[in-house]
């Protein structure tokens, strides 16, 4: 339980050394810690791959359970070092990616590094601090060499690792357990170090499985601690979690239904811990009662704080025909490929339930609302959020388009991010089928903040974040997002079938957000915002190399548009390239000194892939582009 002046005389003082994000056992370590009386939780330190991540990580996770950020509200959280042994953070990352930690919303971690914080807190809790350490031994192994005194004022390290009689699967197999062999060096630097020490190896947790039915009756509490926990379970890569992290914090106070042994164990080239003839420098953990803990340990967890659920969402709207062809698309999103994966700011990959002709979709992961200023910032949803990045401008009708499939809610709440006011504003759409596929489009202008305040959406205003949520009992798969202006009058195409790039230049750089060979340069009046100028290539010719960011699959029916003006000669031609290599080519006869607007059809078989477009123009002339979208085209309407 987290520090409680009156109580605290009463608790074991512990400290977690964690890399958490890896696994999802620490997180379930870490609440355990929150939850039970007869600890008080003085720090946490990370360790692993990227340790500052992992330090957001647990400083969101500490802010969401107690709605408190200050230092001196909560136990500090210190950055430690990197094992050898690299183990990059999955999923998880989108955890403390959460603009509440991006954004300074929550705890912050301390300055001090991870060695120095147990030294610190080793000196304040003389005699009394117990260390958990939950990762690989690297930070605990710099403390006890920078600061043996303060090492020798630890009452003891209880230490996830090791395996003596047993493996990852219970069997009699002792193999070199992940903890110790990340990194070796320090591990036998700990072991040998005549420090007490109590061990919780394979052979105690092994066993100890949280299945469904447990998960369950776990999540079902839908308190703010519990809902950490399941999110970021959800986020993890795997179905079973092991409690091998929460065995340990629970052996600090005799809670893991455990069988201890003393035992000299030492820790070899492989990373196996051996056991040795001689005096005992380790208390062991040899056995569990594994469904007894389990069980325990759900109603412990589940138990602290109370339920909490979002209200049903206001502002609502009806869904409407997504029309003829976009007059222009500003943001597309099918997460077939790992392009824009930088930009999935919530959601997780699904590649078994796609709508038909689909690669992928985005399932709904537990999230905190993006708004906190006038969102729920004491429970939480389910959402898929994408983050357009560089921040496009909308234009007077901008619409929203989408696939989704529903279970067990038919209310979807459409959120948008303004950068240029910096508040949210979302509309809500019910009624919608379940169980299936089903497409959905929406008028963004009928969107207002959550107290009905802050103007319809207008012309010019850049907007970060599409977001899609639901109810967080309730599940939600996204496929196929298309933020666009609704269709110029006259206009007699049919909307596309398939977005395949767009690029407008508007916002973001050159070279960065918009790869390739050009100048950015801003419009003269009465157009605004920015297009793309040519500049000179090979054989003293006139180009625009617009990088797609990525290999991009082509239909066999593939078409571009775009807005241009060219002054001289009165051709261009655009190729689309793979590796450098020319896939299609067309070519277009231009009006010359004006801007316009034209389209190529190129002839495809269906298997090429593009990564870039390359539009070409003679010597002597000056292209400039606006607005370029390469598209499959859509069929027309009986």
């Amino acid at each position: 339980m987290l520090a409680s002046p009156s109580l605290a005389a009463d608790r074991i003082p512990i400290l977690i050394d964690t890399d958490i994000g890896s696994d999802v056992d620490d997180a379930l370590a870490l609440a355990l810690s929150v939850a039970s009386p007869e600890v008080e939780l003085v720090g946490v330190t990370t360790v692993g791959t990227a340790p500052d991540d992992r330090a957001w990580l647990v400083c969101r996770f500490l802010t969401q359970i107690t709605g408190k950020k200050k230092p001196e509200e909560l136990p500090p959280v210190a950055i430690g070092g990197e094992p050898p042994t690299k183990a990059e953070i999955d999923w998880q990352i989108q955890y403390r990616r959460h603009p509440a930690a991006i954004f300074n919303r929550t705890l912050k971690p301390a300055k001090e590094p991870a060695h120095e914080l147990m030294a610190k807190l080793a000196r304040k809790h003389d005699g009394k601090l117990v260390v958990v350490a939950i990762g690989p031994l690297t930070n605990v192994a710099k403390f006890i060499k920078e600061h043996p005194k303060e090492a020798e004022k630890v009452q003891r390290f209880v230490i996830m690792g090791g395996s003596v009689a047993v493996g990852y699967d219970g069997k009699p197999k002792p193999e070199p357990e992940w903890n110790i062999k990340c990194d070796i060096p320090a591990a036998k630097a700990v072991f040998a170090s005549g420090l007490p020490l109590t061990v919780i190896p394979l052979d105690a947790t092994a066993t100890v499985k949280l299945e469904k039915a447990a998960r369950e009756k776990l999540f079902s509490a839908h308190t703010m601690l519990t809902w950490q926990v399941q999110n970021l379970y959800e986020l993890w890569d795997k179905e079973t979690p092991i409690l091998f992290d929460p065995v340990a914090v629970a052996a600090v106070f005799g809670g893991g239904r455990l069988t201890f042994k003393d035992m000299r164990l030492e820790v070899d080239d492989k990373g196996m811990t051996v056991p040795k003839d001689g005096k005992a420098n380790c208390r062991v953990a040899t056995a569990i009662k594994a469904k007894e803990f389990v069980d325990w340990y759900v109603d412990r967890v589940r138990a602290f704080g109370t339920e909490t659920l979002p209200e049903k969402p206001k502002n609502a709207a009806k869904l409407i025909d997504p029309g003829l062809f976009p007059a222009k698309v500003h943001v597309a999103e099918d997460y077939d490929t790992d392009i824009e994966k930088r930009w999935w700011m919530c959601g997780k990959a699904e590649t078994k339930d796609v709508r038909p002709g689909g690669v992928r979709s985005q399932r709904a992961v537990l999230t905190q609302d993006f708004d906190d200023r006038q969102g729920n910032m004491k429970t939480m949803d389910r959402a898929v959020i994408f983050n357009p990045v560089p921040g496009p401008p909308m234009g007077p009708n901008t619409r929203l388009r989408f696939w989704y499939k529903l279970t067990g809610t038919d209310t979807i709440r459409v959120q948008l991010y303004s950068l240029t006011n910096g508040y949210h504003r979302y509309l809500s759409v019910s009624g919608l089928v379940q169980g299936k596929w089903a497409e959905g489009c929406v008028d963004m202008t009928q969107m207002r903040r959550p107290d009905g305040t802050g103007g319809p959406l207008s012309a010019d205003e850049r907007i970060d974040d599409i977001q899609f949520y639901i109810d967080p009992r309730a599940e939600l798969l996204i496929d196929d997002v298309i933020l666009y202006e609704a269709a110029a009058e006259g206009e007699k195409r049919p909307f596309p079938a398939r977005i395949v790039f767009t690029a407008w230049f508007d916002t973001g750089k050159q070279g960065k957000e918009w790869p390739g060979e050009f100048e950015i340069v801003n419009h003269e009046k009465p157009r605004t915002w920015k297009y793309a100028k040519s500049v000179k290539g090979p054989d003293d010719e006139q180009i625009i190399r617009v990088g797609m960011r990525g290999s991009r699959k082509l239909d066999a029916n593939t078409e571009l548009t775009v807005k241009y003006k060219l002054s001289g000669a009165g051709a261009i031609k655009i190729e689309l390239r793979e590796k450098g290599k020319t896939v299609a080519m067309g070519e277009r006869q231009l009006d010359r000194d004006k801007w316009g607007e034209g389209s190529v059809a190129f002839k495809l078989t269906g298997k090429e892939a593009a990564d870039e477009i390359l539009f070409r123009a003679p010597s002597g002339a000056e292209l400039h582009v606006d607005d370029v979208l390469l598209f499959t085209p859509g069929e027309e309407k009986k």
